[in-house]
């Protein structure tokens, strides 16, 4: 296995989205993996160098504005879900099928990168022929239980406030890694609040292509509701994995990725790729 480091993988202006490339040595297909909100590309590197020893190359790009990605969102530098699955993304999947020389594309979607993949594949914006998301959920705050729920849909207020406050999301205060983009936290804040995307893209609909959602017991962030409603909308099969590792359910099977590549691999076997 090798690793190249890309200074700039699409144009998305203004920013500069590096990103890392990881080549397995008899790749049978490319996998796209689209990170969290707040947590940049390279904590998912266990991940993608699993994924690479069971024959995946893997392109493993920073979300704009976070990691590596430069400038950070501010009053003058924003986006939102659209830009992200209808450019961004879409951009990624076009250059992913240069590098894949004809092989499969896959995304591998995490929670905001969830949204992400599956907006795209919904809107029929991105080239792709498998969609996965790992511990990404439909955020309808009914989609939790008790006070989980309260919790929630109190944090998509607060969070939606104070980007009227600053122009974007202080994230780096609020547990959400630094600076996050004002459209795409209203969005985000709407889709709590009403459980839709609709309002995001006219047109969306199932995506006609083989799909999985991946969630874990526990998971505070995505709980199996969450995962399951989806699901739904993605007509995709679920898989809840049982875990045997320490830590937060919702981002640490990142680095402990034994089960959750297993299972991708053998669904991406069983559709035939």
């Amino acid at each position: 296995m090798s690793v190249e480091n890309i200074e700039n993988l699409v144009e998305f202006p203004p920013f500069v989205i590096p990103a890392e490339h990881y080549r397995g040595s008899e790749p049978r297909a490319l996998a796209i993996l689209l990170p969290a909100m707040g947590t940049t590309a390279g904590f998912y590197g266990p991940f993608a160098a699993a994924l690479a020893d069971l024959g995946f190359d893997v392109l493993l790009p920073e979300l704009p504005g976070t990691g590596k990605s430069r400038p950070r969102p501010s009053w003058s530098v924003d986006y939102g879900y659209r830009e992200l699955a209808g450019r961004y993304l879409k951009d990624i999947a076009a250059r992913a099928r240069t590098l894949a020389d004809g092989k499969p594309v896959m995304v591998i979607g995490h929670s905001l990168g969830a949204h992400t993949a599956a907006l795209g594949a919904a809107m029929d914006a991105v080239d792709i022929d498998a969609l996965v998301t790992v511990a990404g959920g439909n955020i309808h705050y009914r989609n939790w239980r008790g006070m989980g729920s309260i919790k929630v849909y109190t944090a998509a207020q607060l969070f939606r406030a104070l980007t009227y406050l600053f122009g974007h999301l202080p994230g780096q205060f609020v547990g959400f890694g630094g600076p996050q983009a004002r459209t795409l936290l209203r969005q985000w804040s709407k889709i709590i609040r009403s459980g839709r995307f609709d309002h995001i893209a006219d047109g969306l609909h199932a995506p006609r292509l083989p799909a999985l959602c991946i969630g874990f017991p526990g998971d505070e962030f995505a709980p199996a509701a969450s995962v399951e409603g989806l699901a739904d909308w993605l007509q995709a099969e679920t898989a809840m994995l049982q875990r045997d590792w320490p830590g937060n359910p919702h981002s640490s099977w990142a680095r402990h990725p034994g089960a959750t590549v297993a299972c991708i691999d053998g669904w991406f076997r069983r559709q035939g790729f």
